[in-house]
């Protein structure tokens, strides 16, 4: 029979301890960000990441979405059949753009039997923990799958199987991640003019052209007053930089004219206020660039 001293068993017990608490650390810890980018079916497309636990803490997720149950129907029968509401129970929201594909990597908390049954009831099907369901279109099928614990993947577009290309073994990020709650990365293939955007946005891209990608991130203001865009965006050499980062501020003034010949003031509650507001510089082979987001442009958008 073996016996222990009290001093050794207690050496044990706080061994088994720290194994424990390693081990549920390495389980039940959130992926970062980068390993979720890495589950994404690998292609160079235009990606947003929301941090919507952190937005929530700081009160500007209720202020951009609104009073709550002022959804639409569908959505709020959604939340009944389910008992998922975003507003509560989404914390992480990582979405990838194709011209005919969303790609969606949603962390939160999920009631996974609950959207299956969903799923069924509005005409999909589901196997071997794939589920596929028709959208409001032919062209647009949903399917989605548990990938880990409060982790699932989803798709919308044409494929009704594209849900089974997310995988923890896709490629590495294509772009240094940002350590913000909110931001977009823009490939070089969508830094072009095109029609639809709001005034203003389309010059800006058109002076981007060249550049590798463009990543905007969002981060609270240095005066403490409100929040800040942050632009990066990396060119072949320090003299195309600084050559971007004056026809950005061209473009800013173009804008300020503009508005000038309309008989407009920038509008701090619009995006025109922000657009007219940026600086921007070339920092060696990079353009950087910032745009300040007051208050008042938030409020009016839960409005």
């Amino acid at each position: 029979m073996i016996h222990l001293s009290r001093t050794r068993l207690w050496v044990l017990a706080l061994f088994f301890s720290l194994l424990l608490a390693g081990l549920s650390f390495y389980f039940l810890r959130s992926p970062s960000t980068a390993q979720l980018l890495s589950t994404l079916p690998p292609a160079d497309r235009p990606t947003l990441y929301a941090d919507l636990s952190l937005l929530r803490r700081a009160g500007i997720l209720q202020r951009i979405a609104g009073q709550a149950g002022a959804e639409e129907p569908d959505y709020l029968k959604f939340v009944a059949a389910t008992s998922f509401d975003y507003r509560n129970d989404l914390d992480r929201l990582l979405l990838q753009f194709t011209p005919a594909q969303t790609n969606v990597i949603a962390a939160g908390r999920f009631h996974v039997d609950r959207l299956r049954s969903y799923s069924l009831s509005s005409g999909g099907r589901c196997t071997s923990g794939l589920c596929s369901l028709p959208g409001s279109v032919p062209e647009r099928q949903i399917s989605w799958q548990p990938l880990a614990r409060n982790l699932i993947g989803l798709s919308s577009g044409p494929d009704p199987l594209a849900a089974t290309a997310f995988s923890s073994h896709n490629s590495h990020p294509l772009f240094p991640v940002p350590a913000a709650a909110l931001w977009l990365y823009l490939p070089a293939s969508e830094l072009h003019p095109r029609e639809g955007l709001p005034p203003g946005a389309s010059a800006f891209l058109s002076a981007l052209e060249g550049a590798r990608y463009a990543l905007l991130s969002v981060a609270a203001a240095p005066q403490g007053d409100g929040f800040s865009v942050q632009l990066e965006a990396p060119l072949a050499d320090a003299q195309q930089a600084s050559q971007v980062a004056a026809k950005l501020g061209d473009a800013t003034q173009m804008l300020k004219r503009l508005l000038n010949r309309e008989g407009r003031q920038p509008d701090p509650a619009d995006l025109s206020g922000i657009l007219a507001a940026g600086n921007f510089w070339a920092d060696s082979a990079t353009v950087r660039g910032r745009w300040p987001i007051p208050p008042a442009f938030l409020d009016k958008l839960g409005r």
